[in-house]
């Protein structure tokens, strides 16, 4: 039994061997057929510019990509044109890029042509789109025309090629080219190839394991299982080789030979204004920034060009003079652009006399020195009445009191008699004469208090006299006149400085209100009808970084004041005038302003902004976002130029989204294949 039971196990464990060795044939031959078709019917002889598809590849074709840029700074003017290959770069695959670099020489041979540049030393360095760099120094050499460089990505996202040339003759230009890397497709074959291995392999090797999980001789089995186990993992390992040699885990492409042309890419349709179409991806548009903006029709301020100036209102201007001569002192804190208030003191002013002044001075203060020992004996005397009257006061007041006491007494006998009167204990008459003892008393109280309060008054009258008599006063050599602010505003000047000695009348300072300004425009008399009944405007200036403000529009900055009513003989010119809020004080007084005056009345016209209109090279385009991932460089026909709008006479029609923002990434982008 024993015997048998051995060769039944050896029997077992060979016919699974044989069986994973069946279905490593059978995958085997599953996956020759591709490696086989590899290479049938492929001429090698003669490289393709498409791309041949292996096993190792993906059937879409590659293409080129080509941009084109011209850079104009000191060193010259260079036009750099670019051709990538492929055009949708992938990871691991390598991108070989071809310049042609050319210069545009003034009035050199060949009527201003661009001169190819052959001497040049040309390095490619990659940035990812924060400009961080990736790879630098990258050597391009020079062959057929083209400078020549490749470069292997690791990861997607955006980046840039950066290429910095040098001239022969030292001179330095760069310029830089926006690419998008995307991930290899994945090639589901593997992964299928990579599952069904591990079910055939560790389930293999599970199910062994189950079988002798419960056996008594169960060590003595593993051993004679383990070979079988191991050979199931020495299949997987193999087989997941073989499967990553012939089916790799992500699509790959086969490029052919790379043969740049130096073409621009432009193709032909049948719209008349459309240059190119371009692919941009949704992400891209994001890095780029790329914001679009319907069209539509609008009231556009055009017209009539001049210039302006900028002025401040008369009433929002003033000078600061003193009233008198004298030394000048200014408060600590008041310097230029220092704001103040209307009203609000800057300073003083200390008027000094001179000798003959002084002299003057001097003799007016010995008769006022006379007058007042005058007055102080004056005082005194009535000092001395007023004490006596105090003590005559208080004589009075001394028999004020004795009289009260002697009625309270009175008043006591009086009750006392009445007490007696009503017993008959007396007679009557002792009641009548306690009662003639009151009122006697009574009279010598309010005498007593009479007298006290006539020399109370009498007191009050003589001290009331002794404050008529005040001491005068004498000028002082130094006397301070302040020195206010007539209006509220921003000091622009200051003329004098503290401890300065001035004449009245003189400037000290100047205070200016720019909260709001006037701005005058010349016209010529023959504009007058075109700019008597406009009310609209608008201006600019280079301090204003480029922002156009509008006057007279429901939400403009300003208005109309007056068109001048005299003409200058001198320039046969009228002035118009416009008030301007100028909340943040950009507009400064004498500023000169570029203004465009509106004669278009109220007629709608179709209208593009500004920044998104391109010139190059003699056209004008725009970039016209067709939905999704396409946009189209499309030529227009412009007409009257606004302030910050141009009039589309041709190439556009109304609701269509034309690019406002991103335009420099769009340029550098290659048109649609």
């Amino acid at each position: 039994m024993s015997s048998k039971f051995k060769k039944s196990n050896k029997w077992s464990v060979f016919n699974r061997a044989s069986v994973f060795a069946l279905l490593f044939l059978l995958l085997t031959a599953y996956c020759l057929p591709l490696t086989v078709s590899a290479h049938e019917g492929e001429d090698h002889s003669e490289a393709k510019p498409t791309t041949t598809t292996t096993t190792n590849a993906t059937t879409a074709a590659a293409t080129i990509a080509r941009a084109e840029r011209n850079i104009e700074s000191e060193a010259g003017n260079f036009n750099f044109k670019l051709e990538r290959f492929p055009a949708d770069p992938r990871t691991g695959e390598l991108v070989q890029i071809a310049l042609r670099l050319a210069e545009k020489v003034e009035g050199g041979f060949g009527a201003n042509e661009p001169v190819n540049i052959e001497d040049a030393a040309v390095s490619l360095n990659v940035t990812n789109a924060a400009g961080a760099v990736v790879a630098e120094n990258i050597p391009a050499t020079f062959e057929n025309g083209f400078y020549k460089a490749d470069y292997e990505f690791s990861g997607t996202g955006n980046y840039k090629f950066v290429f910095n040339v040098t001239t022969k003759d030292n001179r330095q230009v760069s310029a830089d080219f926006p690419v998008s890397v995307t991930s290899a497709p994945i090639r589901w074959t593997f992964w299928l190839g990579v599952l069904l291995l591990g079910i055939l392999s560790f389930g293999t090797v599970g199910l062994v394991f189950y079988k002798v999980r419960n056996d008594q001789n169960r060590q003595r089995k593993l051993k004679r299982v383990a070979p079988l186990a191991a050979l199931a993992m020495i299949f997987f390992a193999f087989g997941t080789f073989a499967l990553a040699y012939i089916a790799p885990p992500h699509q790959t492409r086969v490029l052919g030979a790379f043969n740049p042309t130096g073409e621009s890419g432009n193709i032909e349709t049948g719209n008349p204004n459309l240059i190119s179409n371009l692919t941009i991806p949704k992400e891209s548009q994001i890095l780029f920034g790329i914001k679009t903006e319907p069209l539509e029709t609008r009231n556009i301020t055009a017209g009539l060009k001049t210039t302006g100036t900028v002025k401040a209102k008369p009433d929002a201007q003033a000078i600061v003079t003193p009233p008198v001569a004298g030394r000048i002192v200014l408060n600590a804190g008041i310097t230029l652009g220092s704001a103040v208030g209307r009203g609000e003191r800057i300073g003083y002013v200390e008027q000094v006399l001179d000798v003959s002044g002084q002299v003057g001075l001097e003799s007016q203060r010995l008769e006022v020195e006379a007058q007042q020992r005058e007055i102080e004996a004056r005082r005194l005397e009535i000092k001395n009445s007023v004490l006596q009257l105090q003590a005559q006061q208080a004589d009075q007041r001394s028999k004020a009191n004795q009289a009260r006491t002697q009625l309270a007494q009175a008043e006591r006998e009086q009750r006392r008699a009445e007490n007696l009167v009503e017993v008959n204990a007396v007679p009557r008459k002792r009641l009548e004469e306690a009662i003639t003892a009151v009122k006697v008393a009574e009279q010598e109280v309010a005498g007593a208090e009479k007298q006290v309060a006539l020399l109370d008054n009498q007191i009050k009258q003589t001290n009331a006299g002794q404050n008529i008599f005040r001491s005068p006063k004498v000028n002082q050599p130094n006397k301070i006149f302040p020195l206010t602010a007539p209006v509220t505003g921003i000091i622009s000047n200051i003329k004098a400085t503290s401890g300065q000695q001035i004449e009245a009348g003189t400037e000290i300072a100047s205070i200016v209100n720019l909260n709001t300004v006037l701005i005058e425009a010349q016209i010529f008399e023959r504009d007058l009808p075109a700019v008597r009944d406009s009310t609209r405007a608008s201006f600019t200036n280079a301090a204003l970084s480029g922002e156009v403000y509008t006057v007279g529009t429901p939400d403009g900055d300003g208005r109309i004041v007056s068109v001048g009513q005299t003409v200058d003989p001198n320039t046969r010119t009228v002035s118009v005038i416009y008030e301007v809020k100028n909340p943040l004080n950009r507009l400064r007084d004498g500023m000169f302003v570029e203004m465009t005056i509106d004669t278009t009345g109220d007629r709608e016209i179709l209208a593009v902004p500004k920044q998104s209109v391109v010139t190059e090279q003699g056209q004008t385009f725009v970039f016209v976002f067709d939905g999704g991932e396409i946009f189209e460089k499309r030529a227009v026909a412009l007409g009257t130029e606004g302030a910050d709008y141009y009039e589309v006479k041709t190439g556009l029609k109304a609701g269509e989204r034309v690019v406002t923002e991103g335009i420099y990434q769009l340029r550098s982008t290659q048109p649609k294949a």
